[in-house]
């Protein structure tokens, strides 16, 4: 089965291309959970994976809502993996394994459900995922695209805080 790593481009260049690998989130680790890389199998867009910011002018944190919200001001790029052995665990097994309480997990999932996610195509490793485990990266022009220079170059054209 063919996952997606949803994530944005400012992301993709400076963090974890540096690595040569997809790290588990210190995110979750600060806040007593399991830590995990997350997928989707969903192969258009993960609601989840929209990014968020502060906002200089009054220090509020803002989440983007949607995929084109997103793509306009830093892009979006996406790591593929083929999870033909089943390597990956799903959400209902990553809950009883997370640290979160059923009270949490039950609460995370009705705030994302209500953002229109899917719960069932979630899967996650709890082990860094290394560059040569993923089939390819992928870049959002006008449509999911080869993550080359020229596409790269693109997609930054139309993301406006990175030009």
């Amino acid at each position: 089965m063919l996952l997606f790593h949803y994530t944005h481009i400012k992301t993709a260049i400076d963090k974890i291309n540096k690595d040569q690998k997809l790290i588990v989130s210190k995110t979750d680790k600060d806040n007593g959970l399991k830590p995990a890389v997350w997928f989707s199998s969903d192969n258009n867009f993960e609601v989840t994976a929209l990014k968020g910011f502060i906002n200089n002018d009054n220090g509020e944190y803002i989440r983007f809502k949607t995929f084109k919200e997103q793509l306009n001001k830093i892009g979006w790029v996406r790591f593929v993996i083929d999870d033909k052995d089943g390597l990956l665990i799903g959400w209902k097994d990553y809950v009883h394994i997370s640290g979160l309480s059923e009270r949490e997990w039950k609460k995370m999932e009705e705030n994302y459900i209500e953002l229109g996610a899917n719960t069932s195509k979630w899967f996650c490793s709890i082990e860094d995922i290394h560059y040569e485990n993923l089939l390819k990266a992928e870049v959002f022009t006008n449509k999911w695209v080869e993550m080359n220079n020229d596409n790269l170059k693109i997609a930054i054209e139309n993301a406006d805080w990175l030009k």
